[in-house]
Parts: C-alpha cells; sequence; structure tokens
C-alpha cells in the first residue's frame, strides 16, 4: 500500500508496519553521553510519594529525565525535544468543588445557630466534617504541564506546578518551550519530517516510555498528514 502526493513523494506504509523495519535517522540520533553540554537542571521533589525528578537539559534540544523513588534510581528517560508539541497542555484541579462544601459546613450551620441559639455542640460535626474536606482538596489538587508527542496527544512526560515556586517553574517550561521550537526549525519541510518523528517514537515505544500501541496510533496519524 503506498500514499503518494507527488511523484517523488511516496511513502511505503506496508514497509513502515514491518517489524524488522528499522528507520534510519541519520545527523538525529542521541548524542553520547560525553558529548552532553548541559544547559540547565530542574528538580522536583515529592515528599508524599518519595520520589524525586531531576531533568537535565543539554545540546539544545535534548532532556533526560532521571528518577529516584525510595532511593531507588528508575532507568533514565531520554527525549529529542524536537519530537514534542511546542505548547505543553496545562492541567489545573484546585478541587474547587471540596472548598465550596466546606465553606457551606462552616457558613450555614453558623447562619442557622446566629437565628436560633442552642447549644453550640451541634456545630462541631459540620465544622470537623468541613476541615476534612479543606485538607482533601488541599492535598487532591492538582496544576501541572504535559508535554505531548508532536502531532499526538500522548502524554512524554509531566510538569508539576506546585512542586517549586511558579517563577521556577514558568522558567523551565519556557526553557523547554524554546527547545522545542529550536529543534522543529532543523526539521524538513512537508513528507520529509514523517520517517524521522515515527523512528524517534519506535525508539521511545522500545525503550518502554510509550506503550506499543500509542506508537502504532502516532505512526498512522503521521501518515495520514
Amino acid at each position: 500500500m503506498n500514499v503518494a502526493t507527488e511523484q517523488a513523494d511516496t511513502i511505503n506504509l506496508d514497509s513502515l508496519n514491518l517489524p524488522s523495519f528499522d528507520l534510519q535517522r541519520q545527523g538525529w540520533e542521541i548524542p553520547p553521553r560525553e558529548e552532553w553540554r548541559v544547559e540547565g537542571k530542574f528538580r522536583q521533589t515529592f515528599l508524599r510519594k518519595k520520589t524525586s525528578t531531576l531533568f537535565r537539559r543539554f545540546n539544545g534540544h535534548y532532556l533526560a529525565i532521571t528518577t529516584h523513588r525510595r532511593k531507588k534510581e528508575l532507568p533514565e528517560t531520554v527525549l529529542d525535544l524536537t519530537f514534542v508539541e511546542p505548547q505543553p497542555r496545562e492541567v489545573k484541579n484546585y478541587q474547587l468543588k471540596l472548598w465550596f462544601a466546606a465553606a457551606c459546613l462552616l457558613t450555614i450551620p453558623a447562619a442557622i445557630y446566629s437565628l436560633v441559639p442552642s447549644s453550640p455542640v451541634w456545630l462541631l460535626a459540620p465544622v470537623v466534617l468541613a476541615l476534612v474536606l479543606m485538607l482533601l482538596a488541599w492535598r487532591w489538587r492538582n496544576h501541572y504541564f504535559e508535554f505531548t508527542a508532536l502531532n499526538s496527544d500522548v502524554v512524554l512526560f509531566r510538569v508539576d506546578a506546585l512542586t517549586n515556586d511558579e517563577a521556577h517553574v514558568t522558567a523551565f517550561v519556557d526553557a523547554l518551550c524554546k527547545g522545542i521550537l529550536r529543534g522543529q526549525n532543523q526539521l524538513p519541510e512537508g513528507k520529509g519530517r514523517i520517517p524521522l518523528a515515527v523512528a524517534e517514537m519506535r525508539r521511545l515505544s522500545r525503550e518502554g516510555l510509550i506503550s506499543h500501541d500509542d506508537y502504532e496510533a502516532i505512526k498512522q496519524r503521521w501518515f495520514r498528514l
């Protein structure tokens, strides 16, 4: 099966589906570690999860992610930011419904008590429940940036917005976005970027960062361009 846009621009989908087929990326390989030029580091520590993640940007448009969980180092992930969407997806969930419920539990009983004076003991239950809801809202709040694979919704990594102060998170996310654009400015135009992108996604699939199903879905989206 062939998809052709012009006579000189043909992609053979059947050969790309062969398990033994290996796409070539001359000049786009991950640099050897001895050639890494680290340009910035950013660490996030999650005390409740006993996890620490170190991000290292190097050689313009590469990112190494090292995670320690309960003093055990997990396999390092190395990404070519060229094949990441240039704008992250910001996700916020501050559990506003829980905060609203807690506010109601505090204000409504207090208003009733002010109108109908009685023993204040009955106020104890809603106050305790309100405090529990506020604690849960605080613990369950989320705010993070998801970086997805280029031309897909598959998440490659996240940067938490609550672990570090806002200024440092913003600066790091901006640096990542600049690295992404720096790499993508070097990509060939049109169909020429498809083999490069698919090869990178295949590498990430083999290394376990994305599933085989995610890889196949991303590949098919590239072929439909």
